[in-house]
C-alpha cells in the first residue's frame, strides 16, 4: 500500500499537476482543426482534403515554432530549477524575436507558393483552389502563434500550467463561434464556406496573443515586458546560448514537420478520397496523442528542475517513472478508444459510404500504434530533450523518417501500389526505428545534463 507521504504518491500528484491543463489544451487546440474539418463537411470531399492538406502545410511550420518554444521550455525549467527567474524573461524575449524574424518571410511566401505546394499533394483543381484561399488567410497568424507558445511554455515551465489553458480555451471557443458563423453566413454577413474557417483562425490567434500579453502587464506578472527589458537582449552570451540550444531542435521539428507532409502528398498519389479520409483521421489521432503531450511535458519540467539543481539521481528516476508508465496507458485508452469508435466517427456521417469504410480501417491502425507514438514522444520530449540532448534526437528523427519511412511508405503506395491501409502502416517504420534508439540513449543517461550553468 502507498504511504501518504511517500515520494511516489507526491510525484504522481505534481504530474497530474501539471499535466492535466496541458492534455486539455493540446487535446481542444487539436480539436479545433477537426471541428474545421467537420464544419465544411457538407461542403464535399474537395472541401475537407483542402482544409485537411491546409492544415498539414500549417502545421509544418507550426511544429518548427514548437521546436523553438519546447527550447524555451526546457531552458525556463532548469533557470528556474536554479533560482534564475530574471533569465526566463529574457529568454521569452530572445525566441519571439527569432519567431517573428522566421515565420514573417514564410507568411509572404505563401501567398506567391500556396497552389503549387497544394499541387504536390493533389491534381484536382477545386482542392488547390479552395486550399490556396485558406493558406493566404490563414499562415500570417502563424507569427502570433510562435509568440504564444514562447509564453505558454514558459508559463508552464515555473508550474503556471492553468493561466495558458484559459486563455487558449476563450481563443477556441471564439474560433468555434466564427466557424459557425463564417462559413455558413448570417447577420448580413455571406456564406464564406472554406475561406471562412480561415478567418475564423486568423482572428481568433489575434485575439489569443493579445489577451495573454494584456493580463501579463495587467498583473504585473514576472514574465510580462517591461520598459526596460531591451538591456536584456545586450549579451551576445545569451543569444548563442539559446541558438546553440534550440537550432537542433527548430531543424529536428522541422524536418520531421515536412516529412509528415511528404506522408500527405504519398497519400495524395491515392486519389482525393485517400487524402480526405487522413484529413478527417489525423485529427483524430491527433487528439489521442494530445492526451499525452502534458505528461511529456510534465515529464520535461520535472526532469529539467531537477537537472537545473543538480539532483541527477531524482531526474533519473522521475524520468524512470514517465517511460515505464506512458505505454501502458496508451494501450489501456487505446482499448477505450475501440468501444468509443462508432461515436468519434458519428460526427462524419454527411460523408460518402466508401470513405467511412476506408477511415474505419485507418482508425484501428492508429489505435493499435499510438502506444509507439507515445513512448517515443516521452523519450524524446520528455526524457532526452529536457537535458538538451537535441542533436541526437535530430539524427534519429532523420534516420527513422527519412532513411527507413519515408521511402518504405512511398514504394508502398506509388511502386506496389497498395491501398491505402497497408501505406499507412508503412509509415509506421518509423516510429519502430525511433522508440529502439530513444530507449537506448535514455538508459545510456548521457542526456543528463545542467544547462543553467
Amino acid at each position: 500500500m502507498t504511504n501518504p507521504g511517500s515520494p511516489q504518491l507526491t510525484q504522481i500528484k505534481q504530474t497530474f499537476k501539471l499535466a492535466w491543463p496541458i492534455s486539455l489544451q493540446n487535446v481542444l487546440v487539436t480539436l479545433l482543426s477537426m471541428i474545421d474539418v467537420v464544419m465544411v463537411g457538407h461542403l464535399g470531399d474537395a472541401a475537407v482534403a483542402s482544409v485537411g492538406l491546409g492544415n498539414r502545410i500549417q502545421f509544418v511550420v507550426l511544429v518548427i515554432a514548437i521546436g523553438l518554444s519546447w527550447g524555451v521550455g526546457v531552458l525556463s525549467a532548469q533557470y528556474f530549477g536554479a533560482g534564475k527567474s530574471e533569465k526566463i524573461r529574457q529568454t521569452i524575449q530572445m525566441a519571439s524575436i527569432f519567431a517573428v524574424i522566421a515565420f514573417t518571410p514564410i507568411a509572404v511566401a505563401s501567398f506567391f507558393f500556396a497552389a503549387d505546394v497544394i499541387g504536390w499533394a493533389s491534381s484536382d483543381i477545386d482542392v488547390i483552389a479552395l486550399g490556396e484561399g485558406y493558406l493566404w488567410i490563414t499562415m500570417p497568424s502563424l507569427v502570433c502563434v510562435g509568440v504564444i507558445l514562447n509564453i505558454e511554455n514558459a508559463l508552464r515551465s515555473i508550474g503556471q500550467v492553468k493561466l495558458p489553458m484559459i486563455f487558449s480555451v476563450l481563443a477556441i471557443l471564439f474560433n468555434v463561434v466564427l466557424n459557425f458563423w463564417l462559413i455558413n453566413g448570417g447577420l448580413g454577413v455571406p456564406a464564406l464556406g472554406v475561406e471562412g474557417a480561415a478567418w475564423a483562425t486568423l482572428l481568433s490567434r489575434i485575439l489569443h496573443l493579445s489577451l495573454l500579453i494584456a493580463f501579463l502587464v495587467k498583473v504585473k506578472h514576472m514574465l510580462a515586458p517591461k520598459a526596460g527589458d531591451w538591456q536584456l537582449l545586450k549579451n551576445r552570451n545569451d543569444w548563442s546560448h539559446l541558438f546553440n540550444l534550440v537550432w537542433p531542435m527548430m531543424i529536428s521539428f522541422g524536418i520531421w514537420s515536412v516529412g509528415t507532409f511528404v506522408y500527405q502528398l504519398i497519400y495524395g498519389q491515392l486519389g482525393t478520397q485517400a487524402l480526405a479520409v487522413m484529413s478527417l483521421i489525423s485529427p483524430i489521432e491527433g487528439v489521442f496523442l494530445s492526451l499525452f503531450f502534458g505528461f511529456a511535458s510534465a515529464c520535461s519540467i520535472m526532469v529539467g528542475q531537477s537537472l537545473g539543481a543538480e539532483s541527477y539521481e531524482k531526474a533519473w528516476q522521475i524520468a524512470k517513472s514517465f517511460l515505464l508508465l506512458s505505454p501502458i496507458v496508451a494501450i489501456a485508452l487505446g482499448g477505450v478508444m475501440i468501444l468509443l469508435k462508432p461515436i468519434i466517427l458519428s460526427p462524419y456521417q454527411s460523408m460518402p459510404i466508401q470513405t467511412l469504410d476506408l477511415a474505419g480501417q485507418v482508425f484501428m491502425l492508429i489505435v493499435f500504434g499510438a502506444w509507439l507514438k507515445v513512448s517515443n514522444m516521452t523519450l524524446a520530449m520528455g526524457v532526452l530533450r529536457a537535458g538538451g540532448d537535441n542533436k541526437y534526437c535530430m539524427y534519429t528523427d532523420i534516420f527513422g523518417m527519412w532513411i527507413v519511412s519515408i521511402p518504405l511508405t512511398y514504394i508502398a503506395a506509388v511502386i506496389w501500389q497498395l491501398p491505402l491501409i497497408w501505406v499507412a502502416l508503412a509509415a509506421y517504420s518509423e516510429e519502430l526505428v525511433k522508440v529502439l534508439c530513444f530507449g537506448y540513449r535514455a538508459y545510456s543517461k548521457k542526456w543528463m545534463k545542467n544547462l543553467a550553468q
